[in-house]
Parts: structure tokens; sequence; C-alpha cells
């Protein structure tokens, strides 16, 4: 298959995900692994249409076949570990995430870096982290819509973050 055409399906793919076509999206995603089941990309399509629907633990097994099948993947990785959290499996979610962020690998996948320090700096997962992680900066906490006092803090809340999350998300 040619690589443009490829890349279309793959938006197709997210598109119908985003789109909350969750039938459509998994089906392609399927046809994608078979085709291709050596590669992480359409286990990684798959595992979002697994979280997107509140269902961490299949999202956890098709996140770790991707991570299988491309073991550099620190976006496969960082997946697994958001997973595994949300999953409640704090200390395991926590190592599987520092394993992205120790790695580096900033240029090759920002996205997943940025994500995993952030699931890191979350209450839930601060007494499995093995070295203190800087707050988030002001500006971060402002547009992720945590209110903080002058000195940066920011507030406790009722809810846990993965609570949060969770109604925030509509699950």
């Amino acid at each position: 298959m040619q690589d443009d055409t490829l890349e279309l399906l793959i938006s197709i793919g997210h598109y119908a995900r985003v789109y909350r076509r969750f039938d459509e999206a998994r089906y392609l995603f399927e046809r994608l692994a078979l085709l291709y089941p050596r590669r992480a990309f359409p286990h990684l399509g798959l595992g979002l249409v697994e979280l997107d629907r509140a269902h961490y633990r299949a999202a956890s097994l098709l996140f770790g076949r991707a991570v299988e099948v491309a073991p550099d993947s620190a976006l496969a990785r960082a997946w697994l570990g958001v997973c595994q959290v949300l999953e409640g499996h704090y200390a395991l979610g926590v190592r599987t995430l520092q394993t992205v962020t120790d790695a580096g690998g900033a240029d090759e996948e920002p996205g997943a870096a940025s994500m995993a320090a952030a699931f890191l700096n979350l209450p839930e997962c601060a007494p499995y982290v093995r070295a203190p992680r800087a707050p988030l900066a002001p500006q971060a906490l402002d547009a992720a819509g945590v209110a903080c006092p002058e000195d940066g803090t920011p507030r406790a809340s009722a809810l846990s973050t993965i609570e949060r999350l969770t109604i925030r998300g509509g699950h």
C-alpha cells in the first residue's frame, strides 16, 4: 500500500474515533492490523478506540501489543502507562511512564514525553515517582482548567484527578 493511502486510512480511523463511530474505527484498525501485524500503528489505533470507550484493560493489552512490535516507540509506552494509571495500577503505570521521560526522545515523539510527564505529575502517581518532579507552570495549570492561587500551587479538589478526567471526558 502506498504511504499516502495508508496515511489517509489511518486518518479516517482516527476521525471515526473522534466522532465516536467506534465500530467503524475498530473495523478499519483491525483490517490494518491484519495487513500490518508487525507495525505499531494499527494496535495504537485500536487501543485509542478502547481508551475512548473507557475500556482501560482492553486498551492496555492493545498498547502492550504495540510495545511488543515496536519496543522503541515512546508513544506506545506512554499510552500503555496512561492506561495502567487509569486502571488504578499506579506503580506499574509510573514505571512505564518513567521509561518514556527517562529515554528522552523528545525530538522524535514530543507528545509522548509531555503526556508521560503530565501523568507523572498527577497526585495519584506521586507516591510512586522515584524523584520529585517540578510542578507545572501556572500557565499550563490554567490551560488545564486547574484554579491556582498566586503562589502557583494547584488547589486540592474533592474529586481525584482520574475522576475529573473521566467526568470531563463524559465517561
